[in-house]
């Protein structure tokens, strides 16, 4: 009797512990897929304020000038890169990418570059000249 009490014990304790840990993987899972998700939210937020600084400078039309900023990071990722072309804002990190529709496709750089890549912790001018937009680093 005493060992048949003892495997039932043993029984029990295991499928409740197969419980658990169905129950910590699941909420593992649903973790990783909240991080991955809020990562892109705040990607698209960022390629969403570029590409508003540069629409805001062609809808102003000439003279207009601003500055902006560009973030380091966002939602702890630093290693990504901004790049404007085709009508476009692309930000690219670990094989994922999002991007954000412009007006214009005549964006140059100080050396009149048209594809253009910004820096990550960069304070930028943003210029509409005779219709052209020129972003420049601010040194």
């Amino acid at each position: 009797m005493k060992g048949q009490a003892g495997i039932e014990f043993m029984m029990l304790m295991s499928i409740m512990l197969t419980i658990v840990l169905i129950f910590v993987w699941s909420g593992l899972s649903l973790r990783q897929r909240i991080f991955g998700t809020k990562t892109n939210v705040e990607a698209q937020e960022l390629c969403d304020y570029i590409a508003f600084e540069i629409n805001s400078a062609v809808k102003a039309g000439d003279g207009y000038k601003r500055k902006f900023y560009v973030e380091n990071e966002f939602f702890g990722v630093s290693a990504f890169t901004i790049t404007v072309s085709e009508y476009s804002v692309f930000i690219d990190w670990d094989s994922k990418s999002v991007s954000s529709p412009i007006i214009t496709e005549n964006i140059k750089d100080a050396t009149g570059v048209v594809r253009l890549n910004l820096q990550k912790g960069m304070n930028y001018n943003i210029e509409n000249k005779g219709g052209e937009i020129y972003v420049t680093e601010i040194v």
